[in-house]
């Protein structure tokens, strides 16, 4: 932190033990990253429940954030359909190129690393995929098991509205 000018790179280590390399200027607004950063700045950031694909993938994001944040989501949510909400091109593209599971993935890093925009982001990606499936659809989407009858029949009765045709 000698030179306010420089860039300070923290390395990102995923658990598949591939590096990753980002300005701290744009990592900070992950808790993980700026508390590990904090704490000792000389060592790499082990994110070691975000493999490889998923983090280079998080990296992205995050120095596509610093230069251009995205809009805060609104709550309730302003529109009917995913791009009426999230009308910047880039992070409407960046969750469409993804499949569902790397979709996951990410929702799941963005939790865990504390990145906030990430994460509202995927959520309301997942929330409009789920909008309008039937139990069965989610169930499979979300590749839930299998209730028993006696699950089933429990569920049924505690939670009508989600098994509403």
């Amino acid at each position: 932190m000698e030179n306010e000018g420089e860039a300070e790179i923290v390395t990102l280590v995923s658990k598949d033990y591939q590096e990753f390399e980002i300005d701290f200027k744009a990592g900070k607004i992950s808790n993980l990253i700026r508390e590990a950063f904090n704490e000792d700045p000389d060592q790499p950031v082990n994110v070691l429940r975000v493999n490889a694909a998923c983090l280079e993938k998080v990296v992205e994001f995050l120095n596509h954030y610093h230069d251009d944040p995205m809009r805060e989501i609104p709550t309730p949510l302003g529109g009917t359909v995913f791009n009426e909400i999230v009308e910047q091109a880039w992070y409407q593209e960046f969750v469409e190129r993804e499949e569902r599971d790397s979709i996951f993935d990410l929702l799941t890093a963005a939790n865990y690393m504390g990145i906030k925009p990430l994460l509202d982001l995927t959520c309301l990606k997942v929330t409009f995929e789920l909008t309008g499936k039937s139990a069965d659809q989610i169930r499979e989407i979300l590749k839930l098991p299998e209730l028993t009858p006696e699950e089933e029949a429990k569920a049924r009765s505690e939670h009508k509205w989600i098994f509403e045709e």
